[in-house]
């Protein structure tokens, strides 16, 4: 297991969160720069022509909003209700409502390469959808790489985490605490970093605030001493691109 603290029992089931506005911060403008880094890097990488990406849990596709038109895209989510709304959404791109234990294997069996794999929000919530079983990250990382990345392609982590003004879960303490873990894990699976930056989400809790379902992790006190490590009032988003 790549963390020591499992994230906290949901409230609400995936297919729940996507039938109300769980999830519509991820669309707000505000929310921009969990995803413009990547899709910078991934442009400079791919100048001048087309590239192949499969975003794995890739929820209501928010990262299709910010990915240039000769991107190749193949979203895959374990919610069925997820997957309708970004079919309706993005009818030109292509979409697969699958566990990610069944796609996967599929995907290599068929023997596909994407020039960019990514895991948008992915790590540390990556559970059954039956049985919300947590999965081992380490092996979903190493399969991406070992299988369906390309020889000269990247292997994508977005992973925003959750902040306040609280000295023990103050934007350092928590950007600190992530960034060793995913160089960890990254280390551990012979993957090379050739990228990483950290971005802030300005003003997404003001957005948070206003829906009427709100985030498990959203806590309104900036000041409080957080029950865990998932909790938090702003945004930030580790990016770290590597390769094979």
């Amino acid at each position: 297991m790549l963390i020591e603290e499992q994230a906290p029992d949901r409230k609400t089931s995936e297919e729940e969160r996507f039938q109300d506005d769980y999830y519509s911060y991820f669309e707000s403008p505000e929310n921009a720069t969990r995803y413009t880094p990547s899709v910078w890097y991934l442009n400079e990488a791919f100048k001048q022509r087309s590239f192949s990406l499969l975003d794995l849990g890739c929820g209501n596709a928010a990262l299709n909003k910010y990915l240039p038109e000769r991107c190749d895209y193949l979203g895959i989510d374990h919610s069925e209700a997820a997957i309708q709304y970004c079919s309706k959404l993005y009818p030109n791109n292509k979409f697969a409502a699958q566990d990610l234990s069944v796609a996967l294997p599929e995907l290599a069996s068929e023997n596909q390469k994407f020039d960019a794999v990514v895991l948008a929000g992915l790590l540390f919530h990556n559970v059954d959808k039956e049985t919300l079983e947590q999965k081992d990250d380490q092996e979903l990382v190493q399969f991406c790489l070992d299988k369906l990345i390309s020889e000269k392609g990247y292997l994508v982590l977005i992973v925003p985490f959750a902040y306040g003004d609280h000295p023990s879960h103050n934007l350092y303490a928590r950007a600190e605490w992530l960034q060793k873990l995913l160089e960890k894990l990254l280390k551990v699976v012979n993957a090379k970093i050739v990228y990483e930056n950290i971005s802030l989400q300005i003003g997404l809790d003001k957005k948070v605030r206003q829906q009427k379902k709100t985030p498990d992790w959203f806590v309104p006190d900036s000041t409080t001493n957080y029950s865990n490590k998932y909790a938090g009032t702003y945004m930030a988003t580790w990016t770290v691109i590597a390769s094979p």
